[in-house]
């Protein structure tokens, strides 16, 4: 029988070592970092809105079914990778499992995470005019592609790094950003059920007891909750939930560039990087939601007065969050690209190596900032993009390799099949949604 390895058996040469004892490798908390860097991006902003759709008791199981799911396909990923042997790719991954199949999962991920990064530089050209509003700048400030331009000259530089774990010192300053953002959410929250009481933590922008001149309650930007809704308003969220725990086109390279790659650390990996996400988005969800309720906006900080310095600060932080998570974007696609590249051309014709990363890396740069400088919204495109690839990458490719790559019957193999199944069922639900009228 084709036999498993332990969780303590390292799955990676260990003849370059560092100190004599483990190989040379980026160390456990430094790939929690990347992959939760890649999990946590603008999107949670909408977590709220999307409670404001199901209830409290129904989104918090969905975060937690996600959660659970996305943890999931990375081990599995994962564990592919170490069978169809180290260092791996997704091509490699993809054609151990399935021959023929490795350039059309490269297609789709470069595309994804292609339209992903390209959507980032958006929301930094309409975040800081906003900031910048909310701290009494006004004129070139105000313009949204000067500020695209000024995140491209950071992530742009970032996105040429050709190991992942370079960007760990990134992701972590990322992840602050993040917890600042999401503490700040919980204090309005609080300022607003009376638990504190700071003037400028007023969700409304107005005095706890100030009256409007007509009488009516000056807090109207406050609407009721429910524990649960209706289920095609839930159904309307599903799409909210199922690509909040996206990240796995990095997990391959991050186990690659691993220290002590055991299957129990990766395994570590992986579920500290998602229940460090389902933590941010169980705070932020029930706090946004439980301070604006169903008149909540579907990005958070939209709700909040928007002269506020705090909430410009906010605005200035999830700039920087997106920011660092383009490079974590541009990392994926340039391998796939190359990927493709090396099997159209064939061996004899393929650039070298440091050709394509940089040619790549220089494409996919400049590609990208030149429609976030023309496109202020993706739109539809960028729903459907996110519809097929999230769930390519997060369901349908860990579910099917593993599947394949591992036919002696044991636990996770079925569990790979239920994932597979799940992606199968979701894809077309998405798209569904996406297009059905409101």
């Amino acid at each position: 029988m084709d036999r498993q390895p332990t969780n303590d058996v390292l799955l990676l040469p260990t003849s370059d070592t560092s100190d004599g004892f483990r190989p040379k490798g980026t160390p456990l908390r430094g790939g929690v970092f990347v992959l939760a860097n890649t999990l946590l991006g603008a999107g949670m902003l909408g977590l709220p809105a999307a409670f404001a759709d199901c209830g409290y008791a129904v989104g918090l199981a969905l975060l937690v079914f996600f959660a659970s799911l996305g943890a999931l396909g990375l081990t599995l990923l994962a564990y592919a990778a170490d069978r169809a042997g180290r260092p791996a790719s997704i091509y490699s991954v993809a054609e151990a499992a399935l021959p023929g199949l490795g350039v059309l999962l490269d297609a789709a991920i470069a595309i994804k995470c292609f339209g992903v990064a390209t959507s980032y530089l958006i929301v930094v050209g309409d975040t800081l005019p906003d900031a910048v509003r909310a701290f009494g700048g006004g004129g070139l400030l105000l313009e949204r592609r000067l500020w695209t331009l000024v995140a491209v000259c950071f992530a742009g530089v970032l996105a040429f790094f050709k190991r992942i774990s370079a960007l760990r010192y990134t992701a972590l300053a990322a992840l602050a950003c993040v917890l600042a953002i999401t503490v700040m959410v919980v204090l309005f929250a609080l300022n607003d059920a009376g638990v504190i009481d700071a003037p400028a933590l007023d969700p409304c922008g107005q005095p706890a007891n100030a009256t409007a001149a007509n009488g009516t309650d000056p807090h109207d930007c406050e609407g009721p909750t429910a524990w649960a809704t209706d289920g095609m308003a839930t159904l309307r969220a599903l799409p909210i939930f199922v690509f909040a725990y996206t990240c796995h086109q990095n997990v391959i390279s991050t186990t690659n560039e691993m220290a002590q790659p055991t299957r129990g650390r990766i395994a570590r990996m992986t579920t500290t990087a998602v229940g460090t996400a389902l933590a941010v988005y169980i705070a932020l969800a029930c706090s946004g939601y439980a301070t604006f309720g169903s008149k909540v906006a579907s990005d958070i900080l939209s709700s909040y007065p928007p002269a506020s310095p705090l909430v410009g600060v906010a605005r200035v932080m999830i700039a920087l969050v997106v920011t660092c998570c383009y490079p974590l974007q541009a990392h994926p696609s340039r391998l796939s690209l190359g990927s493709i590249l090396k099997k159209v051309l064939g061996p004899a014709r393929a650039p070298s190596d440091a050709a394509l990363h940089w040619g790549i890396t220089a494409a996919f740069v400049g590609a990208s900032t030149a429609i976030a400088l023309v496109v202020d919204d993706l739109g539809v495109v960028l729903k459907v993009v996110g519809a097929t690839g999230s769930t390519i990458v997060s369901y349908i490719l860990p579910g099917s390799c593993y599947f394949l790559l591992y036919r002696e019957p044991h636990t996770l193999r079925w569990a790979a099949l239920a994932l597979l199944v799940a992606g199968a069922v979701i894809m077309p639900l998405s798209l569904t949604l996406i297009f059905l009228p409101a």
